[in-house]
């Protein structure tokens, strides 16, 4: 039960769920960036022209800033993770072994397209939008769906295990994300904790015979 200290908190949590939106932010931005391009002042600021600043682009504002914070997060979490579970990670043996990747694409249709067309210049839509986001937020911390994400697919792949824990040979169950696309039965994977059977695997180390 030790290992369970090892989930990931908060702030990592939020990191995965804003990377695995930023294609729906991006999409989002440039629609209302387009739509709404002749409020785009350059010149100095007024009063009047801060208000439709605020109207048409505040959202979109705190679209890029919530991009930009998973981003940097993503950018210190996955090397962390790696590294740990390179260091103390349990070596397991994949006994079965199924991709899940498709799962991203079910995820994308779901959760992120009837999200799209939003007019983010009414508040009304801004407010329907934050609360939809808040409510799948409070879901995806806590299930599989942490390591659902699209935009990380892009260069890792998940998996559904069925792997013996060479400390104790037990057979568990459980996702796991990782690097190698091409993982198959009777590979060697060191795990390292992410939440309830979830897992981030790296290659074991090899063993001579």
């Amino acid at each position: 039960m030790n290992d369970r200290r090892y989930e990931l908190k908060s702030g990592a949590k939020l990191t995965l769920f804003l990377v695995s939106y930023i294609p729906l932010f991006l999409i989002m931005c440039f629609t209302q960036l387009y739509e709404y391009r002749e409020y785009l002042v350059w010149g100095g600021v007024s009063y009047q022209s801060l208000l439709s600043y605020i109207r048409y682009f505040g959202a979109v504002t705190v679209l890029v800033l919530m991009s930009a914070f998973g981003l940097v997060g993503l950018r210190f979490l996955l090397p962390n993770i790696q590294r740990r579970a390179r260091s103390n990670g349990s070596l397991v043996k994949i006994v079965d072994i199924e991709n899940k990747n498709s799962e991203s694409i079910s995820y994308l249709f779901t959760y992120v397209i009837p999200f799209v067309f939003q007019d983010l210049s009414s508040i009304t839509n801004v407010f329907a939008v934050s609360v939809l986001l808040s409510v799948t937020y409070l879901i995806y911390s806590n299930s599989s769906m942490l390591l659902i994400n699209p935009t990380i697919s892009m260069a890792y792949s998940l998996y559904l295990v069925e792997y013996e824990d060479m400390s104790n040979k037990k057979i568990r169950k459980g996702m796991i994300l990782s690097r190698n696309k091409f993982l198959e039965e009777d590979d060697e994977v060191k795990i390292r904790r992410m939440g309830h059977k979830l897992y981030f695997a790296v290659e074991g180390e090899r063993r001579d015979c």
